[in-house]
């Protein structure tokens, strides 16, 4: 999919995911593919939480601190997963219908860290910032977890669960989905897609750029 499209004065912001194979007993990473993703219209609700409200009482829980993991269950691990392409309005009835889909569902994990700051290589801004020890690029990592999706459904070897699609998420209380702000999301090419395996998780690095 495509990245956001800057505005006129030529700011923006875009995004880029890693697809990671990681081992469950040595947290050693293997990459498996790369891809950029697109900015959802919401992203300006979280935003605007956190920009513009000093004194409002859930400002502070407006964070990106989570991502979902979609994935579909088969019979062939070989079978591709067929994917639509979808627009910037896709929210959270997209994952809530997901509930009906008898093959497919979601992993709605937590941040493994916190996320890093650094300067994004060849940014337009990128001289300036260094040169004033700032930064324009968040770096966020999560990895699958558990064995059943939000909707129940079994995430796990067993049934060939394949991860076809990811979003980037704000979740300002974590015990309540319903609040849960979709900040970026990805479709991943059928070559991309990632079979859960026995001893290991699939794990995303999402890189957001400001400029």
């Amino acid at each position: 999919m495509p990245t956001d499209a800057v505005n006129s004065n030529g700011f923006g912001i875009r995004g880029h995911v890693t697809v990671w194979r990681v081992d469950e007993k040595t947290g050693l990473r293997t990459p498996l593919a790369e891809k950029d993703n697109q900015i959802q219209v919401s992203w300006g609700h979280i935003a605007a939480k956190q920009i513009g409200f000093r004194h409002q009482p859930d400002r502070p829980d407006y964070f990106i601190s989570g991502m979902y993991f979609e994935y579909e269950n088969q019979i062939d691990p070989e079978q591709a997963v067929t994917v639509t392409s979808f627009d910037r309005s896709l929210g959270l009835a997209y994952y809530n219908a997901l509930a009906s889909n008898q093959l497919r569902d979601f992993l709605r994990v937590p941040l493994r860290l916190e996320p890093s700051l650094s300067v994004a290589a060849g940014s337009a801004g990128e001289e300036a910032l260094t040169a004033n020890a700032q930064s324009n690029q968040l770096t966020f990592f999560a990895q699958t977890a558990g064995t059943l999706g939000v909707h129940g459904k079994t995430f796990s070897h067993l049934a060939n669960s394949k991860v076809y699609a990811a979003a980037l998420v704000a979740m300002p209380v974590f015990a309540d989905r319903t609040r849960d702000v979709i900040f970026a999301r990805i479709n991943f090419s059928t070559s991309d897609q990632t079979v859960k395996e026995a001893s290991s998780q699939i794990g995303i690095t999402w890189d957001i750029v400001f400029e």
